[in-house]
């Protein structure tokens, strides 16, 4: 069975047997556990050791960039160690000691960094003054004059000398010319230095401030490159140091799960119920494993209640797919969609046969196949995935199996179709089917899977129907959909073939259409209203289906062998680009290697990331659209799992 059987069960125990319960938890963690409402979650000491092993971790990234590669951060998955090696991993190192290393490291390096910009601020701001050859420790602030310093245009410069001259009668002016402007230094009477400073800005002077130094400019750049270069050592003395926040970053990650896993035995609490005297616990269990969990409690608990049975008509018991193995790859399908409900219909099975089909189709490749089996099959060696990451490539290696023999099926080797005959045919043979050359033959095999799919999709409507015990959606809006286009099809199908009408499909057309306007508007109190939606519904603006819907739908299918086409035709056309330089002296064959291998790993990319998207679109609004609505809720076992390591027992 495609859902597993789940029951409710209750576990009582004593107080003082309590201690034994978290190992049990950890021994067995097949169980969904449901929270106790009248227990509130707290944060704990270890939830603030988390917190700063993460700042931990934080800093040494910014420190100690380590870019992983884009497979690497995507797929791969915890390493594996035994519990000998995890413990030494402990007691080689406090977490204590690296996070105030790191905090430390932290703070050295932002003063080092703001010293730095200053130093990097005053270089240019001394450089401007480099003409003076006097130390710039001069007094800035005087009784009775007031100091100005900047630059001005060489033109606007004389203008200013002229207008400001009586003001600048007991002044004291220094400048400086190159081709275009003056730097000037002006020491005047503070009565007058307010008139001053409005006149330079009418004649657009741009004040310049004179950094405080003990030597002179030359001197100075001098001592600030060399505070410069102290910096940087002084960095690199405490990158030296921190250096140890990188070379036991794997202590840190054992930390980190360390905390994790003390963190959820924490929460354990949240699942009791206590009294006085007994600690109890709820949950769901899959019936195959019950009798496996009372045999471990025999073990462990003296004492102990235990009961379970079937989930009532009002409870909503998580869900748990379980599917043959060759099938399981494509529960990852049915979860991106939504769970089934405990009680309806896994689609898994049922539908992946024809998922197999629209991905073969779509990338449709002998090569394009291979590589896809190849670099599937070694990344699931080369980094070890988990979870999400390790269905997704299960999905993708079964998916290569398909896209092989539609391939052989189109005779498509990355693109290309070699050694044909005379006949355009390989052995007088393959290919069965040319999207290139037959593109009729390939539209009419789409728009078949196409009608097939969605009369399958029907039938899966009346299965989900009658097992949810929904029996008028699974007869009306299932049954009689199934037969009007049925007998629609088979009608006019078989009158175009034969030139004859056969009228027992006229007769089942015309019965299941009646159905279908009596049915189909049956929310609707008034009989009229409920015939007009009816007779509407047919056509597919209101109602669970109809023609217009059908037709949409399976034209949809017409991508299948759009997408081989466009991947054929853009693979052909690198071959040949490629070819085009292979004759060229000397590089001509590795220009042809760089071209054929980089265009065809892109061609494969685009090609497969289109079957999937475009796979899985017909999957979910053809296909799910017509009988499954999802809605079930996942079973979430409490398992006490690091985030860096798997610890072997």
């Amino acid at each position: 069975m495609a859902i597993l059987r789940v029951e409710r069960f209750w576990l009582v125990v004593p107080k003082e047997e309590e201690s034994k319960l978290l190992e049990l938890f950890k021994a067995f963690p097949k169980i969904h556990w449901e929270r106790s409402r009248h227990i509130e979650t707290q944060s704990s000491k270890y939830s603030a050791h988390l917190s700063r092993i993460e700042e931990t971790f934080r800093i040494t990234l910014e420190l100690f960039p380590n870019k992983k590669g884009l497979l690497e951060s995507f797929f791969a998955g915890r390493e594996e160690i035994d519990e000998k090696q995890f413990r030494a991993l402990l007691k080689e190192i406090s977490w204590k000691k690296l996070y105030r290393t790191a905090k430390w490291a932290e703070r050295a390096l932002e003063n080092l960094k703001r010293r730095k910009e200053r130093l990097e601020q005053l270089v240019p701001e001394i450089k401007f003054w480099s003409q003076l050859d006097c130390p710039l420790d001069f007094p800035r602030k005087f009784e009775r004059y007031h100091l100005i310093s900047g630059t001005i245009t060489k033109k606007n410069f004389e203008a200013f000398l002229k207008q400001a001259g009586d003001l600048l009668e007991e002044s004291w002016v220094w400048s400086t010319q190159d081709k275009k402007d003056v730097k000037c230094i002006l020491l005047v009477n503070k009565e007058n230095a307010e008139k001053i400073e409005r006149t330079l800005q009418k004649f657009e002077f741009n004040f310049k401030r004179i950094p405080y130094l003990k030597t002179n400019p030359i001197e100075s750049i001098k001592r600030v490159e060399k505070a410069l270069e102290n910096v940087e050592k002084a960095k690199e003395r405490v990158l030296k140091k921190a250096s140890v926040l990188n070379e036991k970053i794997k202590n840190l990650q054992a930390w980190y799960d360390y905390f994790l896993s003390r963190s959820l035995e924490e929460k354990t609490v949240e699942f009791q119920h206590t009294t006085t005297y007994f600690v109890a616990y709820t949950g769901w269990i899959p019936v195959i494993d019950k009798q496996q969990f009372i045999n471990l409690l025999e073990r462990k608990i003296s004492q102990y209640g235990f009961e379970s049975r079937e989930p009532l008509q009002d409870e909503e018991p998580p869900v748990i797919l379980h599917n043959p193995r060759f099938i399981k790859p494509f529960e990852f399908l049915t979860k991106l969609y939504g769970m089934p409900k405990y009680n309806g219909v896994d689609p898994t099975p049922y539908v992946a046969p024809f998922y197999l089909i629209f991905f073969g189709i779509c990338l449709g490749d002998v090569g394009y196949g291979l590589v896809q089996l190849i670099l599937s099959s070694w990344i699931k060696k080369a980094f070890k995935p988990e979870r999400g990451a390790k269905e997704l490539l299960d999905l993708l290696q079964v998916l290569s199996f398909p896209s092989i023999l539609v391939g052989l099926l189109t005779w498509s080797f990355f693109g290309s179709q070699p050694f044909l005959g005379p006949d355009g045919k390989f052995l007088g043979i393959l290919p069965l089917v040319n999207p290139t050359g037959e593109l009729m033959k390939a539209l009419s095999i789409a728009l078949f899977i196409g009608v097939f799919s969605q009369m399958y999709a029907l039938v899966l409507r009346m299965i989900s129907g009658f097992k949810t015990k929904d029996y008028k959606t699974a007869i009306y809006d299932g049954l009689f959909w199934l037969v009007f286009f049925a007998s629609l099809l088979a009608y006019f199908g078989l009158q175009l073939l034969t030139g004859r009408p056969y009228k027992i499909f006229l007769y089942t057309l015309v019965g299941s259409a009646l159905g279908l306007i009596l049915t189909q508007g049956r929310d609707r109190k008034n009989i009229f209203s409920r015939i007009v939606v009816g007779v509407v519904s047919l056509y597919g603006i209101v109602g669970a289906y109809g023609i217009s819907s059908f037709v949409g739908d399976v034209l949809s299918y017409s991508r299948l062998f759009a997408l081989n086409l466009v991947g054929s035709v853009f693979g052909s056309v690198i071959t040949q680009l490629a070819q085009m330089v292979k004759d060229l002296p000397v590089l001509g064959w590795v220009i042809f290697a760089l071209i054929w291998i980089g265009g065809q790993l892109l061609n494969y990319v685009l090609s497969a990331l289109s079957a999937f998207v475009h796979s899985t679109r017909l999957q979910f609004l053809e296909m799910f659209g017509k009988f499954y609505s999802g809605g079930g809720r996942v079973f979430v076992p409490h398992v006490f799992e690091g985030k860096y390591f798997r610890v072997r027992k």
